[in-house]
């Protein structure tokens, strides 16, 4: 299973649909918009959002890992967009289950002063993105967000999120996140957007 070539995606029209809502999502941090449900085979552990997310975004001239490593997501992923997997050090997408504890990402590419646009981005998975009875409830603040905004995470592992402060302490480094549900949720965190958390239970 999930080791398929994916005959069900339309790498223009379905593309097209994805990056518009990405656009809309990375312009307004904390918005949350909705894909369309995708009628594809991911191997077990990746989620129909995250695969529709690398399907977009990866192509021959890109560059993934993901975390934790998993040997079926990496050949489904390489077979369906035509990327390379790299080390998660200098990969230039992670894709990443948000829930489980990830020390690795310190490692991540955060980019450099004069490049800092080549900081990583981490399509992160989760087990619900709004809501009620999520276990993180984060508030954002910078570029596109009029004053603050709050949002809540269900899944997210607390460790990954800290991580993830400490990545993108230091601006204009950092790393860029997009954060997906299983019920196709999605927002996105820029490396300009300022993370207070507050975790509970």
């Amino acid at each position: 299973m999930g080791t398929n070539l994916e005959s069900n995606f339309d790498q223009v029209f379905t593309s097209q649909q994805i990056y518009r809502l990405l656009l809309d999502a990375m312009a307004r941090p904390g918005k949350i918009v909705t894909l369309a449900r995708l009628e594809i085979d991911p191997p077990e552990g990746l989620s129909w959002s995250i695969a529709g997310l690398a399907f977009t975004l990866l192509d021959q001239e890109t560059t993934f890992a993901a975390l934790p490593d998993h040997e079926s997501w990496g050949h489904y992923l390489c077979l369906n967009t035509g990327s390379r997997q790299a080390a998660v050090s200098e990969a230039e997408f992670i894709i990443i289950d948000g829930r489980v504890d990830l020390p690795e990402l310190l490692v991540v590419n955060r980019g450099d002063l004069l490049f800092p646009d080549r900081g990583a981005t981490l399509m992160v998975m989760v087990s619900s993105v709004g809501g009620d009875g999520a276990d993180n409830r984060l508030t954002l603040q910078g570029p596109g967000i009029p004053g603050q905004v709050s949002l809540t995470l269900g899944g997210l592992c607390p460790g990954n999120l800290e991580r993830v402060q400490t990545l993108n302490r230091e601006f204009p480094l950092g790393v860029d996140l997009m954060i997906s549900d299983n019920r196709g949720a999605l927002v996105c965190i820029p490396r300009s957007s300022a993370i207070t958390a507050e975790v509970n239970g």
